[in-house]
């Protein structure tokens, strides 16, 4: 059992490829279902986090606190995936998020872009030419919202363990690639590996959650997880917000105790531990 997370350009049938890979195997594919089930489970609205995750990011959204809480959304769902193992993940970031996860195969599906732009023109009944413009456009508009959300150059073969280049390859060619690779020991999860991501998933759940409240979304707190025990150490303003956080946190499903070292601030703003 393992995860694979696929970071793919447009025409590089990088999703043909992860559905093929997933029906050879078994296993689940994620891909809008990601977006969809954050939306779901926070209450936010889908095309609002499409737009945070897929498009160029507007001079508005490089201003505003929003998209921090949508990717947190968005990574909250990826490592509770992640965390049930044999799943392939597409796009969202998976590839980024799950980086801390031994047995997590990291891909980057591509190929050049004149062929890329060949099977985008027959898929999409394009000209030649609009094709090989929603390419280049699409190449344009990852790399910028991936560098804003992430700080990091999609294009860096060294974010992968492995590139695939299918300009000579099929659906199925790939996919067997990718089994193969996944052969490799360095994939194969351990009860260390599992358990780490399972606390990751916590940690992610227990951020989100906080985020998705309106009571405690402006509380600014550091999480950690050890074999599901959360802790949590601050300063929030009141007692109120203190239980708050404290509550929500012992709620989050998996969690087996909540260690808190929130600190409330005394009028003056004088620290007092509780």
């Amino acid at each position: 059992m393992s995860i694979v997370a696929i970071s793919q350009t447009l025409g590089s049938l990088g999703d043909e490829i992860g559905r093929e890979l997933a029906r050879t195997l078994s296993w689940e594919f994620a891909d809008r279902e990601i977006i969809a089930q954050a939306a779901q489970r926070f209450g936010e609205g889908l095309m609002e986090l499409e737009h945070v995750t897929e498009e160029k990011p507007s001079l508005w959204d490089r201003f505003t606190d929003t998209k921090r809480r949508y990717l947190t959304y968005v990574e909250a769902i990826i490592f509770e995936m992640a965390a049930r193992d044999n799943v392939i993940l597409s796009g969202r970031g998976a590839s980024i998020f799950l980086r801390r996860v031994r047995h997590t195969l990291r891909v980057r599906i591509t190929a050049p872009e004149r062929v890329r732009a060949y099977r985008v023109e027959h898929q999409q009944e394009l000209t030649s030419e609009a094709a090989v413009h929603r390419v280049r456009q699409n190449d344009r508009e990852r790399a910028s919202n991936v560098k804003f959300l992430y700080h990091v150059d999609w294009d860096d073969p060294l974010h992968y363990d492995l590139v695939l280049n299918t300009e000579r390859m099929d659906v199925k060619e790939g996919a067997r690639v990718l089994r193969n690779a996944l052969e490799n020991e360095r994939v194969r999860p351990t009860p260390e590996s599992r358990a780490e991501v399972k606390d990751l998933s916590l940690v992610a759940q227990a951020k989100a959650a906080l985020l998705a409240h309106p009571a405690t979304r402006g509380l600014h707190l550091s999480l950690a997880c050890k074999q599901g025990q959360l802790s949590v150490s601050g300063m929030v303003e009141g007692e109120v917000m203190r239980k708050a956080a404290e509550e929500i946190l012992g709620q989050i499903a998996g969690v087996t105790a909540v260690q808190s070292e929130i600190v409330v601030l005394a009028t003056g703003r004088t620290p007092v531990r509780v």
